[in-house]
């Protein structure tokens, strides 16, 4: 199956992040995995909701895995 492929705005509206950071972090590195068509830019949904799962910490001191 297919995930549903999310524009930059709905990615920012469902993390809470504005779509500037969106763009700066697909220029700088570091941000959610993306697909390009041309010059759209979509975000798999399935693939965002990994990203900020492996964003999860359980205390200041937890560095995760990334």
């Amino acid at each position: 199956m297919i995930d549903r492929l999310l524009t930059e705005k709905e990615a920012a509206r469902i993390t809470g992040f504005s779509a500037a950071w969106f763009q700066r972090k697909r220029w700088e590195g570091g941000g959610p995995p993306y697909v390009k068509f041309d010059r759209a830019v979509r975000y798999k949904e399935g693939e965002l909701a990994a990203w900020i799962d492996e964003h999860v910490r359980r205390s200041t001191t937890d560095m995760g895995s990334t």
